[in-house]
């Protein structure tokens, strides 16, 4: 159980309420939605803020998802570990993939773009002291300036966020995001 009471839809703005409502249709859960709808002032924007970085960004959706599972494995989330975003599927994620995750620098599996950048997302979720110059140049090296800003909010929002839930005891109980009921079925 959250150990933040979890708000009911009467006790939230109507626009906070809508929000909870599509989240708990696509999903099946808005329990993390509703630990945070007791503050709509911070709630509202940081949703738009997250929509608009997941679904405008310059940053290719599958490789949002590789460092997004990685740091998923590294921070344990039972959330973003259970689910798959389908686009990212779309573009070429598949269940090896994630697997290899872990050991992603010596796979042949993924592109030295995404190495950079599944790299850095594992040393910002262990070690954030260990990110130094040569990360930085690696990173330059596959992606342009405005790509490395995004690639490190997105990292910085999935690491502080999941965290954030955990700790809270927010983590919805069924969060299965579209794509990935597809993927259980491929991989059972």
């Amino acid at each position: 159980m959250s150990r933040i009471p979890l708000a009911t839809t009467d006790q939230m703005p109507p626009e906070i309420a809508g929000l909870v409502a599509a989240v708990e249709e696509q999903t099946g859960d808005s329990t993390a939605l509703r630990a945070l709808a007791h503050r709509p002032d911070i709630l509202g924007p940081f949703a738009q803020f997250y929509w608009n970085l997941q679904t405008t960004g310059q940053l290719d959706r599958k490789l949002i998802e590789l460092f997004r599972l990685s740091i998923a494995q590294i921070n344990q989330c039972r959330n973003c570990l259970a689910g798959r975003y389908q686009d990212s599927i779309d573009e070429g994620l598949t269940e090896e993939l994630v697997a290899a995750l872990p050991d992603a620098e010596n796979s042949p599996l993924f592109t030295e773009r995404e190495k950079a950048a599944i790299s850095y997302a594992q040393k910002m979720a262990t070690d954030h002291y260990s990110v130094g110059d040569a990360d930085f140049a690696r990173l330059y090296e596959h992606f342009s300036v405005e790509e490395v800003v995004e690639l490190c909010v997105d990292v910085a929002q999935f690491i502080g966020v999941g965290r954030m839930f955990a700790v809270i005891d927010a983590m919805n109980v069924a969060c299965e995001i579209p794509g990935a009921q597809k993927v259980a079925a491929a991989t059972s």
